[in-house]
């Protein structure tokens, strides 16, 4: 069990698994892990006689409905019961283990979305599955004496067994959690929660390497906010932050859904349009620079201000050398600065590079 909740904890760092209710997907994959779980667990077990096993196999469908979801419980229910008649045989003990377990696994939608704590659902629905099994075992038993050798061991280690895997469940979850943080706060920018300058960089070589194969246009937006300093002086570095969250969400709001907005330090953003040519390019910025000139921007005394933001423009391959991936970013920085330099609170893009045929090279 233990290397099965290993195995599943790192299954589950691809998947969304921080929120209450996973997705089908999540739950589908997840029953069927834990019904080849089940399933092995079968072979370590204690015969009762010819034809019937007393075993664990019932804690991977309690696992699977606390910390996946009813679903999940579901299928890893009948995952098990299916793979108990085709690997031991058709039986009459079989039938009836399949039923249990597949009985065991939808109680486990009730136990799945129940108000309660995850250790109490792991207590409470093994004592339901123990006692389930203990029935069975009875209708399946010639000896109850022969029974009571074997079941309150098996009881037994059930019951430790499901604390222990809660314990190691938790422990894999909070891990998990923890490096997901990490991951997150490492390429996101922690006042805006938009890119930092670090996943920009990451965003800008990747989407430019997919711009040369595809063949296809790579706009980018710098933006700056105009006399920032000023806002920082007058009504202090809060104020400032205030302003740099609320222009965050503007720029996203303003945005295409595909595009990548990121803050790369200080006041400057930078927004990556994704196969977008000259003239989009330019009408999303200028529409950016609007709505941002008409907005309000509200302070933590209550105070609102209004600012201005100057953007640069760039696309590729048009301004740039198509094989200097740092060339692209200097060119709308160029833009940026031509803007800030001929009065501030416009777009600006340089012009087009012209491109002539020397030798054997195109420049």
């Amino acid at each position: 069990m233990i290397t099965f909740m290993y195995i599943s904890g790192i299954i589950s760092k691809y998947y969304n698994i921080r929120v209450p209710f996973p997705s089908l997907r999540v739950q589908v994959i997840g029953g069927l892990l834990f019904g080849i779980y089940g399933t092995v667990l079968m072979n370590y077990s204690f015969p009762l006689n010819e034809d019937t096993i007393v075993d664990l196999r019932h804690l991977a469908i309690v696992t699977a409905a606390v910390y996946l979801g009813g679903l999940a419980s579901v299928i890893s229910g009948l995952v098990i019961s299916i793979l108990r008649i085709a690997i031991f045989g058709l039986s009459s003990p079989a039938i009836d283990a399949g039923f249990v377990m597949t009985l065991i696994g939808l109680s486990g939608v009730y136990f799945a979305y129940a108000s309660w704590s995850r250790l109490t659902k792991i207590i409470t629905m093994n004592l339901l599955g123990i006692t389930l099994i203990f029935v069975i075992l009875v209708l399946n038993s010639s000896s109850m004496n022969s029974l009571m050798k074997v079941y309150p061991l098996q009881m037994t280690i059930s019951f430790v067994g499901g604390i222990f895997i809660y314990f190691i469940a938790e422990f894999i979850n909070k891990s998990n959690e923890m490096l997901f943080l990490l991951e997150r706060r490492a390429s996101t920018d922690h006042l805006t929660n938009l890119s930092n300058r670090r996943q920009f960089e990451k965003s800008l070589e990747l989407q430019l390497e997919r711009a040369r194969e595809n063949r296809q246009k790579l706009s980018l937006l710098v933006i700056d906010i105009d006399r920032f300093k000023k806002v920082n002086d007058t009504y202090g570095h809060s104020a400032g932050d205030a302003v740099l969250k609320q222009l965050g969400q503007l720029l996203i709001e303003h945005s295409r859904s595909a595009d990548m907005v990121s803050r790369n330090g200080g006041e400057e953003f930078a927004i990556l349009l994704l196969d977008c040519g000259n003239h989009q390019a330019l009408a999303i910025a200028e529409s950016i620079r609007q709505s941002v000139e008409k907005y309000l921007f509200a302070l933590p005394d209550g105070t609102t201000i209004r600012l201005t933001i100057s953007i640069g423009v760039a696309v590729f391959p048009d301004h740039c050398d198509e094989q200097d991936d740092a060339d692209f970013f200097e060119q709308a920085d160029r833009a940026l600065y031509e803007a800030k330099n001929t009065g501030r609170n416009r777009v600006c893009a340089i012009p087009k590079r012209s491109k002539v045929l020397i030798g054997n090279r195109l420049l």
